[in-house]
């Protein structure tokens, strides 16, 4: 049932990462990262492993649908999936403020290591001049809509998976 419950988040995921987001940028001119908050939302609501693997995956079809670097997203996704996973056990994961440091820091470092990582594997590539702000405004559209996706995908999660325990207490750490 986990599975199948991933698989279908995957499919919600990328359909709106290719669809639903374009009406945010008629809006506002900015897409929110939908892969990104997703592989937040398996970091921060199961482990390190699942993060991992799930951000590697979403990052994987990221690449294969924008038609970039293979890998590329694989890995920036992937790493950001892992360390918000190890961030489970130091901080809860309920409060706003920090499911919108997460996002932010995240997406801080997912631009740094984009440009880096096109400066070095493509450098004849000239990044356009609105890329800063464009990147800027897509972070912070992803820090407002981070902890609505989270607690959504939360309250989802909830009710498709039973509580592994079979017990309907909090974890308490």
């Amino acid at each position: 049932m986990i599975v199948l419950f991933y698989i279908i988040l995957a499919i919600l995921t990328i359909v709106l990462h290719t669809s639903v987001a374009d009406y945010f940028s008629i809006w506002i001119g900015a897409r929110p990262d939908a892969m990104l908050l997703t592989t937040i939302y398996l970091g921060l609501n199961r482990d390190r492993e699942t993060g991992l693997i799930g951000g590697f995956s979403l990052g994987i079809f990221e690449d294969v649908l924008s038609g970039g670097l293979l890998g590329f997203n694989a890995l920036l996704k992937g790493l950001i999936g892992h360390y918000t996973g190890g961030l489970k056990p130091n901080m809860t994961a309920r409060f706003v403020v920090f499911h919108c440091a997460v996002a932010f820091f995240a997406s801080i470092f997912n631009i740094l290591c984009s440009f880096i990582l096109v400066q070095i594997f493509v450098p004849s590539q000239i990044l356009p001049t609105t890329y800063w702000m464009d990147s800027i405004k897509t972070a912070g559209l992803t820090v407002v809509l981070a902890p609505i996706v989270i607690s959504l995908l939360g309250k989802m999660e909830e009710k498709v998976l039973p509580s592994e325990a079979d017990t309907p207490y909090p974890e308490r750490i």
